[in-house]
């Protein structure tokens, strides 16, 4: 079997691999460079953007995303084929171009971006209402209107005064739709939601209020007369009352005084919970510029006798689309986009943290925080790109780790090239795989982790290399060059054992492809292409530098022209001898530049030498003719005068080196045989009980699990917590006072999504809407339409619990809507005049719902292909838990039955039924759960199923594969059960550290097991066996792991959240399973191993 298996290994692909390496250094090293380099440069073909977003964070084959791709993609399919009339004549423009939109929309300022402004206390939990304070914000405000270009993107609307004039805050009147300029005259720049803003319309309030009141025969009936007005814009009684008397109190004839008063005394005499309605027809309640504490009247819990105190004040601004020279808002909107994104640039370095605002508020103890449509995802982009920088840092980490180890800066740039190249190439084939151009901010966390990898391939590389030399040259000190056969013999166990464990490593990665998280499966896929790659490199680029490195450029490059000769001559190629009379000998390896004094000398002197006859070069300049060997391996050039020796000369030498680090060299290997000697002795005399510890470690870690593992309720914060970004997410909410606008789409006329066009990492696509037939008899049959009456009436009647937003409006259908403001259900002409009769009156009287119709063409003359019905829930997608979302989804998927029954109700029997699906973007966060408990079900298993069979190919010993799957398991329940212990919930985050986990705590077992089967002679008992291997293999372990966590440990210096706890993951795991490869593993091995 030995025999067969030594016969098998010198015909296997790395044998071939090795002597091709060894044959032709430099062509092996100049391809290996030069075809990454290549496909590097081919990479700036392929368009890439940075997805920051969590919109791609989503199980695309749950239900619920399924539902949402479908609704969604039937609105982006109305808006591409639906022809709104009183359109102006439409311009030549391309067969795929939108259709034109009317004139009275192109006259309009669409509302397109937002600038949100947070104004906390420095620290936090102070008061913002203070004089100064409140100075300072309007001060930020002005300053914010300032900027360049501010009149050019801002939002045009009717001046203050005229605010309530409700035909000219949205659309222009119908009566004047056609007309150009339209008649709403005086448009300019809508005022910043703010309280500043609206500090004039509060005290006229005020005012009114009181004058109200002492309009009224006496005092009680001005209270009367208060207390009505307020009930009618939105006070409860007690409300009214209570604010009523606080006027009443101050008296009736004293209006003109709440035009003094300062601001928070003002709104003192609100009662609490009255500022949650907008009683002012701004679009907010005055509450959504306060804290919830101060908004709802509700104790923050603090103990502050301050009076009026807010703990945070926010603003807002609207910017607009079309932009002078466009047509629409939607005229190449990428293009509008961009300018914006380029102008907002100006106001957003204001705002950043050391800016000019940021050192103002510093002063006045306030701190402003920003956020806004495109700037908070450019933003976003820029510091996820800003923690690569820390990629560097690791990279010098890791070049200090491998140049300590190989004590050679040649060896150490080569690893380093080949490391670095592995990523471009692996981006290339992973970008020319997909036809997205997105990426996600999860594939930065490749390079650090893969760096740390990519040095543990270049140690044991180095290890073969200086194995072989030691075994054809006596020693491994100089940059020698061993023979062919020894570097083949050294190179194919070293290969093998490297592609075990990049096996591993690929296949931890590449299980992520089970997730239905596109993010996800794509870092999977990303890392396990970065591995192989990495891998090949290793085997041919790294190998070729040492060789190089040996035999000298020179050298090297003149067999390389021999070569070519040799094939334009047709003469073939045979390599240079060294000395064609006489077998090679370690002298004739040497060069000038390898001067080594390792005599027992500690500075200058003289040591004789044996003379042999080294290589001439062709000029017949005389590099290295004559060569000095010494017993211990000492070369030098003979530079001295002969002495008479007999049949040798024997000359003396100089020595050139004061000093050297040879006895360093010899040092450090003389204490790493006393360590790994130790290491070996103690595992072996208590292999039983490190055994037992790692047994009640895993019982006490499966205890620990199955008790405090819990799913995580929220998606995992984006930044760390004192970023702007992260800071104002937090702000708005858990401070503020906010109702969430979560939209639920009712649809009726879609059945499904065909998604084969559609770009699955790009957040914007969503597929095409496949339609359902019987809602198509909707366009002329009665029964159709009045069963999708019926379907729209039993969702009104359900809306109680439906946790519909409070201010949300009205919860009528498009078809509602029409019914109502027709007179009546008996008033409708239903039949085949009923979709022209829609078109005309979502024209007029009901524009608000003109895009929840989309007809294949113009709007009433062509075919109605689907109806959506638009609700809004209380429901935030990222603060919301996934108890409270799976509550009310299952409420609105109940409502959807009940819908279905109510249209199968209206229709003759037997007639099919339309269908009605219902979706919404917060529900696609129980599809990330679901998903995360299906990867975590599957994925582990997978990985570690593989790595159990590749363990089992390389060693060919189960006994070894049982010890390496218990140490593994031994490991991931330690590090699960210190996660769980340090409070972290299971989310997408800790899923992927768990694939993580398998794949990178097997690889040192790996390369022990391939060193307990091979390093010690043939039949030694198992101790032997463990100390060999620990000698071995312990130092290039160590090697390793400090490499892998080093790299691994700048990503705890990311502002990324997600990237620092996989670093932390990482490093933790590194240290985990080196320790238990060493000690529990090795003690496995020394008590049941072969």
């Amino acid at each position: 079997l030995s025999a067969g298996r030594r016969r098998f290994q010198d015909m296997s692909p790395f044998d071939t691999i090795a002597r091709a390496v060894y044959r032709r250094p430099l062509t092996v090293y100049l391809l290996s460079i030069l075809v990454p380099v290549a496909l590097t440069l081919a990479l700036l073909n392929f368009r890439i953007e940075l997805d920051t977003g969590i919109l791609s964070f989503r199980a695309r084959d749950e239900p619920y995303a399924i539902n949402y791709d479908a609704v969604l993609s039937a609105v982006q399919w109305g808006k591409g084929h639906t022809q709104y009339l009183h359109g102006p004549p439409s311009p030549p423009a391309p067969a795929n171009a939108p259709p034109p939109m009317p004139l009275s929309e192109r006259l309009q300022s669409h509302a397109s971006y937002w600038l949100t402004m947070v104004y906390e206390t420095r620290p936090p939990g102070g008061n913002v209402l203070t004089e100064e304070r409140l100075a300072y914000i309007a001060e930020v405000e002005r300053k914010v209107r300032a900027v360049s270009g501010f009149e050019d993107f801002c939002h045009l609307g009717v001046p203050l005064a005229s605010l309530n004039d409700t035909s000219c805050r949205r659309w222009v009147p119908s009566s004047t739709r056609d007309q150009h300029p339209p008649a709403c005259p005086g448009m300019q720049c809508v005022p910043a939601m703010s309280l500043m803003s609206f500090e004039g319309m509060i005290r006229r309030w005020f005012i009114e209020l009181v004058d109200a009141g002492s309009g009224a025969a006496n005092s009680t009936a001005g209270a009367e007369a208060v207390e009505r007005e307020l009930e009618a814009v939105g006070f409860d009684p007690a409300q009214a009352s209570a604010m009523a008397e606080a006027l009443a109190a101050s008296g009736w004839d004293t209006a003109e005084s709440y035009a003094e008063m300062p601001l928070t005394e003002l709104l003192a005499l609100v009662p609490s919970g009255a500022l949650t309605r907008d009683f002012f027809h701004i679009g907010h309640e005055p509450g959504w510029f306060f804290d919830k504490w101060y908004a709802t009247g509700e104790s923050d819990g603090s103990s502050s006798g301050e009076g009026v105190r807010a703990v945070a004040l926010r603003s807002g601004f609207e910017f607009a689309l079309p932009l002078a020279g466009y047509a629409t808002n939607h005229d190449r909107q990428w293009e509008q986009d961009r300018k914006y994104r380029k102008w907002a640039e100006e106001f957003t370095r204001m705002l950043a943290d050391g800016g000019e605002i940021d050192r103002g508020a510093e002063k006045v103890g306030l701190r402003v925080l920003h956020a806004g449509g495109g700037i908070s995802e450019d933003e976003a982009a820029a510091l996820v790109l800003g923690d690569l920088l820390w990629c560097t840092a690791a990279f010098a980490l890791v070049t200090a780790c491998l140049f300590a180890y190989s004590r050679k800066l040649w060896w150490t740039v080569n690893a380093i090239v080949g490391i670095s190249l592995s990523f471009p190439v692996a981006f290339f084939f992973f970008r020319a795989a997909s036809a997205s151009p997105y990426v996600s901010f999860l594939n930065m966390l490749v390079p650090f982790v893969l760096i740390g990898i990519g040095c543990d391939d270049a140690m044991l590389m180095f290890d073969a290399f200086r194995a072989a030399i030691r075994d054809d040259c006596g020693d491994d000190d100089g940059i020698l060059l061993p023979s062919e056969d020894v570097f083949a013999a050294r190179y194919a166990p070293a290969a093998r054992a490297m592609l075990a464990t990049s096996l591993t490593t690929a296949v931890a990665f590449g299980s992520n492809f089970f997730s239905f998280i596109p993010p996800v499966r794509a870092l999977g896929m990303f890392a396990a292409l970065t591995v192989c790659t990495n891998y090949l490199l290793v085997l041919t680029l790294l190998p070729a530098a040492l060789v190089i490195g040996a035999k000298g450029f020179k050298n090297s490059f003149m067999d390389a022209m021999d070569e070519c000769l040799g094939l334009f001559t047709r003469r073939g190629y045979t390599p240079r001898q060294a000395n064609e009379s006489a077998p090679p000998t370690p002298a004739q390896k040497a060069t000038y530049s390898q001067l080594d004094t390792r005599d027992t000398e500690p500075s200058g002197g003289e040591v004789e030498l044996q003379t042999v006859r080294g290589k001439t070069d062709d000029d017949d300049e005389a590099d290295w003719t004559e060569v000095g060997v010494h017993d211990d391996g000492f070369f030098a050039p003979s530079t001295a005068e002969a002495k008479d020796g007999g049949d040798t000369s024997i000359v003396r030498v100089k020595k050139e080196m004061a000093c050297s680090c040879a006895d360093l060299n010899a040092s450090i290997r003389a204490n790493t045989a006393i360590a790994t000697t130790w290491l070996g002795d103690f595992v072996i005399h208590r292999k039983w009980a490190i055994i037992a510890a790692g047994v009640l470690c895993a019982v006490v870690s499966s205890a620990v699990i199955a008790d405090s593992l819990v799913v995580a309720r929220t998606p995992p914060p984006l930044l760390r917590e004192d970023q702007n970004l992260q800071r104002i997410q937090h702000l708005l909410f858990d401070v503020f006072y906010t109702e969430n606008w979560s939209n639920v789409r009712v649809a009726f006329g879609v059945a499904g999504v065909d998604r084969s066009g559609a770009d699955p990492n790009d957040p914007t696509q969503f597929g095409d809407p496949v339609w359902d037939g019987p809602f198509a008899r909707f366009n002329d049959d009665e029964y159709t339409q009045l069963a999708v009456l019926a379907a729209c009436d039993a969702v009104t009647a359900a809306k109680e619990t439906l946790q519909l937003t409070p201010s949300s409006g009205s919860t009528e259908c498009v078809l509602q809507a029409f019914v109502r403001d027709s007179g009546g259900v008996d008033s409708v002409d239903w039949g085949p005049g009923l979709p022209s009769a829609l078109a005309r009156w979502s024209r007029d009287l009901g524009r608000n719902w003109r895009e929840n119709l989309g007809w294949a063409g113009e709007e009433g003359s062509s075919e109605l292909k689907f109806i959506t019905a638009d609700y809004f829930v209380d429901l935030h997608p990222v603060s919301s838990t996934t108890e409270e979302i799976r509550r009310v989804h299952d409420a609105w998927e109940a409502v959807v039955a009940a819908a279905r029954t109510a249209m199968a109700s209206r229709l003759p029997h037997g007639s099919p039924v339309p269908l009605v699906i219902q979706a919404c973007d917060v529900w696609n966060r129980m599809g990330v759960e679901e998903s995360i408990g299906y990867t975590a079900r599957i994925s582990p298993a997978v990985s570690a199923a593989a790595c159990s069979l590749i363990m089992l190919v390389a060693t060919r010993s189960w006994r070894v594969t049982v010890a390496a799957v218990g140490t593994i398991a031994i490991a991931v329940l330690g590090m699960l059960a210190a996660l769980v212990s340090l409070g972290w919930e299971f989310g997408v985050v800790e899923e992927l550290c768990v694939t993580l986990l398998v794949g990178s705590s097997i690889d040192y077992c790996i390369h022990l097991a391939m060193a307990y089967i091979e390093e010690a002679p043939s039949g030694a008992g198992r101790d032997e066996r463990v100390k060999a291997a620990l000698a071995h293999m312990a130092p290039t372990l160590t090697g390793a792991a400090m490499s892998t966590a080093a790299s691994s440990a700048m990503l705890l210096a990311c502002v990324v959240e997600v990237l620092v706890k996989i670093g932390a993951t990482i490093v933790a795991n590194t240290a985990v399973g080196f320790a238990l490869s060493l000690f529990l593993f090795s003690a496995l091995m020394a008590a049941f191993g072969d």
